[in-house]
């Protein structure tokens, strides 16, 4: 009997932190030494602790944008359906050494659009974990697309999109999250397929609501816009207190690479710079 194979869309995310693999790429075999054995233990421990908590820490942000808000009680019956409904979204993560990689299968199977919520809750939740991430000194860049599929294994997709997105991320230069045309054009295709019905015009909004978090950088890129408006307007998940921590951070990195000569990423954390003093007035900041 020959063997099938279901195809499908599939919103992919990739991040990858950046510079641990160096430290990572300093020990090639057992360390011979005590000394060397501890420094190789130590290096492990707080490399892989900190995919632990970053992890963790998108975990948190998704759980934190999924709270209910009180309002379910003031909706007629159908109304709480819907409601309910939009709480099932299939958002799959997994990881693999430094790299974490969030999954939304997609589907125009409901005018409801539950994956649109998966997506643009993991939009958002990227973008906090980027700021998270400049805070705690250890960022990311990464690439988020649209594309066919397959899932091989359970919530594990292979395919094209797998390809995009580890491209994006690899083109992505300084700490970013890059966006490609396949969720650019799903989010316009999803757009033009909703209904004018209570789910179709919800739908629509959460089109807008992720729309609301991409922005274009100097290169011509589009980009999660992890500071801006969008994020800001989702009130006690991202705090000034976290922006101008990772402001500082991003400074710092700026000089540092500028006094050892490291031009490349120099440049990485000035047009880092460049971005986040475009949006410190969003959150009552004025650049330094």
């Amino acid at each position: 009997m020959a063997k099938t194979i279901n195809i499908g869309y599939y919103f992919v995310a990739l991040i990858d932190i950046v510079g641990q693999r160096d430290k990572l790429k300093q020990w090639g075999s057992l360390p011979s030494s005590e000394v060397k054995k501890q420094d190789t233990a130590r290096i492990l421990l707080e490399t892989s602790e900190y995919v632990k908590d970053l992890r963790g820490q998108f975990d948190a942000f998704f759980n934190a944008i999924a709270k209910p808000t009180g309002l379910l009680k003031h909706l007629n019956p159908q109304q709480k359906a819907w409601a309910e409904q939009r709480k099932q979204t299939n958002t799959w993560r997994r990881g693999f050494s430094d790299s974490y990689i969030i999954t939304v299968p997609c589907n125009y199977d409901s005018s409801w659009g539950i994956h649109a919520l998966g997506i643009s809750r993991s939009l958002f939740c990227i973008c906090g974990l980027f700021i998270w991430a400049l805070m705690m000194k250890k960022p990311f860049r990464g690439g988020v697309d649209v594309g066919l599929g397959t899932e091989i294994s359970q919530q594990e997709v292979y395919g094209p999109v797998n390809v995009q997105v580890s491209e994006l991320e690899k083109n992505a230069g300084y700490p970013c999250i890059v966006v490609g045309k396949g969720l650019l054009n799903h989010l316009y295709n999803l757009e033009q397929s909703c209904s004018n019905d209570p789910e179709g015009r919800d739908t629509k909004l959460i089109i807008q609501n992720c729309r609301g978090l991409l922005t274009t950088d100097h290169k011509g890129n589009t980009i999660l816009d992890t500071m801006g408006d969008g994020v800001k307007s989702v009130s006690g998940v991202v705090s000034v207190e976290w922006i101008n921590s990772a402001y500082e951070f991003i400074l710092s990195q700026e000089e540092f690479f500028s006094k050892s000569d490291r031009r490349k990423e120099h440049d990485y954390y000035r047009d880092l710079r460049k971005y986040c003093e475009s949006r410190l007035s969003l959150w009552g900041l004025s650049p330094i």
